[in-house]
């Protein structure tokens, strides 16, 4: 297969990528243990079997200090640019960058307007870059976001990169593309299996950098239960791979085989775009005094 890589916001983190994706630094232990879970999580990008370049970006902040993590959490990132020259790797690098730097500065204990707050800024930061350089004009990104801050979960994206939400090999797609199709969809004007194979499935309605105001909203599921799966991609994982493929390889992995093997897959069904993806996965802490339910 291709060559792998994992784009990160380094400074963030504090730790530059490996060339085969990325586990999250502390593994198991980035959760206190209070919490009663603890994460594994993998970040990894391939380029595909098409494209000369790649446009994506991705990262898994998890703060070293305490205190940050106890307000805000650990958050994950996944973007998809598109524009001319190399806009969209310039806009979907922006956005991670950005996003990361602002949400982590948010002050007090607001994480859901803390992630809705750092879009915006990302959205600015782009369409600002494309006004002052001619040749960066019209580039954007899609991006999705999720924050994972004690047993909450919170997410806000804008384009067609998604979240699903998987447990005992069943997907729940959190996010709702902003593209045609899928308003054609919701607008019952095309049946969802058409919408697979649409000649406009790739048109999108919103993405972030390309007009100077966006509207923003974060959006809050179900509490964190043992077993969960979470599983952030860009369309080029879930135009090739069903969203129970992914559910049944996330459930029967650990996070960095688990995208190993969908990026594996996506490649193995033409691979016709850059293909990222993030997994974590909730597991028990040992001796954590209040765990989480471990589900149905």
């Amino acid at each position: 297969m291709g060559k792998w890589s994992s784009r990160l916001a380094g400074a963030i983190t504090g730790f530059r990528p490996g060339p085969f994706g990325r586990k999250a630094s502390s593994g198991r232990s980035m959760s206190a243990q209070p919490l009663g879970y603890a994460l594994d999580a993998f970040t990894a990008s391939d380029i595909g079997c098409v494209r000369s370049s790649n446009q994506d970006s991705l990262a898994f902040v998890s703060p070293k200090a305490p205190e940050v993590r106890r307000r805000l959490g650990v958050l994950a990132v996944v973007a998809d640019g598109m524009g001319g020259h190399n806009g969209g790797e310039v806009a979907s690098a922006m956005a991670v960058d950005t996003i990361c730097r602002h949400y982590f500065a948010t002050p007090g204990d607001d994480p859901g307007q803390g992630l809705a707050l750092a879009l915006r800024a990302a959205n600015s930061a782009i369409f600002q870059a494309a006004e002052a350089d001619s040749e960066l004009d019209g580039m954007g990104t899609t991006v999705t976001a999720m924050v994972l801050v004690g047993e909450g979960v919170l997410f806000a994206h804008v384009g067609d990169s998604r979240l699903y939400r998987c447990f005992a090999g069943q997907s729940t797609q959190l996010t709702e593309d902003d593209s045609l199709v899928a308003d054609m969809v919701r607008k019952r004007l095309i049946a969802s299996e058409q919408a697979r194979h649409h000649p406009a499935r790739n048109v999108l309605l919103r993405s972030l950098g390309t007009q100077a105001k966006l509207s923003i909203v974060t959006q809050r599921c179900d509490p964190l239960r043992i077993g969960d799966r979470f599983v952030l991609c860009s369309d080029g994982l879930w135009d090739t791979v069903e969203p129970q493929e992914i559910a049944g390889i996330a459930a029967s992995l650990d996070a960095e085989r688990a995208c190993r093997q969908m990026i594996e897959l996506a490649r193995d069904r033409g691979g016709s775009d850059n293909i990222s993806v993030i997994v974590i996965a909730i597991h028990a802490a040992e001796g954590a005094a209040e765990p989480l339910p471990h589900g149905l």
